[in-house]
C-alpha cells in the first residue's frame, strides 16, 4: 500500500472482509460511510494498517544523550552536559558542528503535521534570538494514526522540565 492510499476494510460476521484502496481520502471516506450505513453499522476509524503503537519515542544512547538524525542532521541533546550539539554531513564528505547551549532555548514545541496517510511529530527547541531558529530534537514518521499522541505530548512536556523551559503543545 503505497503512502499516499486509504484503506477501507468491511469485515463479515462468519468471518472474511472485503478490502478497498483508495487514493483520494474523501472518496474513501464516502465509501466506508455509505457501506456503514447500508448496514446500519458505525465507522471505525484506525488510521495505520496494524493499528496505533506506543513505544515510538526516540530512545537515548549509552551515555544517556537524545540522539536525532533527520536527513543530513543530526541533533545530539546532551542533558547533563547543558549542551546540543547539531552535526551537518557535507555533500562529499566530512561534517560541520556546532554547539549550542541549552540555556539558549527558549521554549520547547511539538509539532504534527500530516501528509497524505502519513505523519511525523516532531518536538522542536527554538532557540532565543531575533530570528527564533528552530531546531528538532527529536521525531518520528509514519503511517497516519501509527503513534501515540498522548505519549509525544507526554514525552515533551518531561523534556521541557528537564530543561526549565515551557512545552507548547499543539498536536
Amino acid at each position: 500500500m503505497s503512502a499516499s492510499q486509504s484503506r477501507i476494510v468491511a469485515k463479515y460476521e462468519r468471518g472474511g472482509d472485503l478490502t478497498i484502496e483508495e487514493a483520494d481520502r474523501g472518496c474513501a471516506e464516502k465509501l466506508a460511510a455509505a457501506i456503514a450505513s447500508a448496514y446500519g453499522l458505525e465507522v471505525v476509524e484506525e488510521g495505520a494498517p496494524t493499528g496505533r503503537r506506543g513505544g515510538n519515542l526516540p530512545s537515548r544512547d549509552q551515555m544517556g544523550r537524545l540522539v536525532s538524525k533527520d536527513g543530513r542532521q543530526e541533533v545530539i541533546l546532551d542533558e547533563a552536559a547543558g549542551e546540543i550539539t547539531v552535526a551537518t554531513s557535507k555533500r562529499l564528505f566530512g561534517k560541520t558542528r556546532r554547539a549550542i547551549r541549552t540555556s539558549e532555548v527558549r521554549y520547547l514545541e511539538l509539532e504534527y503535521t500530516v501528509k497524505g496517510t502519513t505523519e511525523r511529530f516532531a518536538v522542536v527547541a527554538v532557540l532565543a534570538g531575533p530570528e527564533e531558529e528552530r531546531l528538532p530534537l527529536a521525531s518520528f514518521e509514519s503511517y497516519e494514526g501509527w503513534a501515540d499522541p498522548q505519549e509525544w505530548r507526554e514525552f515533551t512536556q518531561e523534556l521541557g522540565r528537564s530543561l526549565g523551559v515551557e512545552a507548547r503543545i499543539e498536536a
